[in-house]
C-alpha cells in the first residue's frame, strides 16, 4: 500500500512539473542595435552590423541561448523599410542554420540570421 501511495505521489509531482514547464513563455532573442551595411552578394540578402559591443542588448527574463555578439551578419527577411544603407534599428535576431546566401568568389561570408521582430526603428 505504501509503495502504491508513493507511486501516485510521484506521478502527481511529475504531472505538476510538466504543467509548470508548459506555462513558460518562449525565450526571445534580446533586441540588438544594428546598422544596415547594404546588400549582400545574393539578391534579397542584406549585411547587418551589430552595434552592441558587449552583446547585452535589451535584457529579457528568459535569456536566449546562442545570443549573437557584435559583428557582421546577413539576412534575407529584413523589413522593406529598413533596406537602406546606414539605417539603424533595434532588432531581435536568431541564427538561421537552415540556409544562407549562395555567393561565388566571395572572400568573406557572414553568419545568416532571421529577424524575429523589429523592437524599434531608430
Amino acid at each position: 500500500m505504501k509503495s502504491v501511495l508513493s507511486l501516485v505521489v510521484l506521478y502527481l509531482l511529475l504531472a505538476l512539473l510538466l504543467v509548470s514547464c508548459a506555462d513558460q513563455e518562449e525565450a526571445v532573442p534580446a533586441c540588438l542595435q544594428v546598422e544596415v551595411v547594404g546588400p549582400d552578394c545574393a539578391a534579397g540578402w542584406y549585411v547587418l552590423h551589430i552595434l552592441d559591443g558587449d552583446g547585452t542588448g535589451e535584457q529579457r527574463s528568459n535569456q536566449y541561448i546562442g545570443q549573437l555578439q557584435s559583428g557582421f551578419v546577413t539576412t534575407d527577411n529584413l523589413p522593406e523599410a529598413l533596406r537602406h544603407s546606414g539605417k539603424t534599428a533595434f532588432l531581435s535576431l536568431e541564427r538561421n542554420t537552415e540556409y544562407g546566401p549562395i555567393c561565388t568568389a566571395v572572400y568573406m561570408m557572414f553568419p545568416p540570421v532571421r529577424v524575429k521582430q523589429v523592437c524599434s526603428d531608430v
